[in-house]
């Protein structure tokens, strides 16, 4: 026999508050490093060792792109996270209100 299951859709609440102030984190950290390699005049200056750092395929403008893209992707995913669980917690309150009310 299957023990007693609690669900608490407050709780299931709260875990969407935490994603979705994680995703808002990740968002901020993304729009910086978007922010840092914007076009204007580079740190690394326009001589060949400036463009061998920044430049090609491993350089890091590349690079920096990669890993803001990689980091919206994530804030993306716990922005679906932050969904999920509150369309979870909706469901769940319908369901014991249906449940209540059948035992009324």
């Amino acid at each position: 026999m299957a023990g007693r299951v609690q669900v608490h859709p407050e709780a299931v609440r709260d875990a969407a508050g935490f994603a979705a102030d994680i995703r808002a984190r990740l968002q901020s950290m993304a729009d910086h490093a978007r922010a840092a390699v914007s076009p204007g005049e580079a740190g690394w200056g326009d001589d060949d060792f400036g463009g061998k750092f920044a430049d090609g395929a491993k350089g890091f403008v590349t690079s920096s792109a990669n890993m803001a893209t990689g980091t919206e992707n994530l804030a993306h995913s716990f922005d679906n996270l932050h969904g999920g669980l509150i369309k979870s917690a909706n469901q769940l309150d319908k369901m014991e209100h249906g449940n209540t009310d059948t035992f009324a």
